[in-house]
C-alpha cells in the first residue's frame, strides 16, 4: 500500500496528514518563524529633532529566509518515507515547500499537487487530504 501523506501549511504551522488505509494520523510542526516589525532608526547628533539614521531590513529578511529554509527541512524530513506527497494551504509557505522539494535531490515522495486552500479545522485538514487521496485513485 502506498503511503500517502497531505501537508497544510502555512508561516506558523504544518499539519501533516499520514493516511494508512482507513486511518489517519495527524502531526503539527511548528515553525519557529519569528514575526518582526522594523522600529524606527537611532538620532545621529543626539539631539531630540535631529536626522535619523535609516533601519536596514537586509539583516531582518535574511534571518527570515533561514528560518524559511529550517522550517522546509524539518517538514522534508518528517515526511521523506512518504510515497506520495499532496501540499495545500492558504499563504506562499507552501510554494516555497515546492521549491524546496525540487531543488532537493535526496527527496524521493512524488509531490502530486500544491493547491490553494483557506484555513481548516484539523478535521477538515484530514477530510481534504482524504478526498484529494481518493479523487487521485478513482483517476489512475
Amino acid at each position: 500500500m502506498k503511503k500517502q501523506v497531505g501537508i497544510w501549511l502555512d508561516y506558523r504551522e504544518a499539519l501533516v496528514v499520514r493516511l494508512e488505509g482507513a486511518d489517519a494520523t495527524l502531526a503539527r510542526i511548528e515553525s519557529e518563524i519569528e514575526d518582526f516589525n522594523v522600529h524606527g532608526g537611532a538620532r545621529t547628533s543626539g539631539k531630540p529633532w535631529g536626522p535619523m539614521d535609516k533601519v536596514s531590513e537586509s539583516g531582518y529578511l535574511e534571518r527570515r529566509k533561514h528560518q524559511e529554509q529550517d522550517f522546509y527541512k524539518k517538514i522534508m524530513n518528517a515526511v521523506k518515507e512518504a510515497d506520495e506527497l499532496y501540499i495545500f494551504g492558504p499563504a506562499e509557505a507552501k510554494l516555497g515547500l515546492e521549491k524546496a522539494i525540487k531543488a532537493s535531490t535526496t527527496f524521493h515522495p512524488k509531490l502530486l499537487a500544491v493547491e490553494v486552500a483557506d484555513s481548516m479545522t484539523q478535521n477538515q485538514v484530514i477530510a481534504q487530504v482524504r478526498s484529494f487521496f481518493k479523487a487521485i485513485g478513482k483517476e489512475s
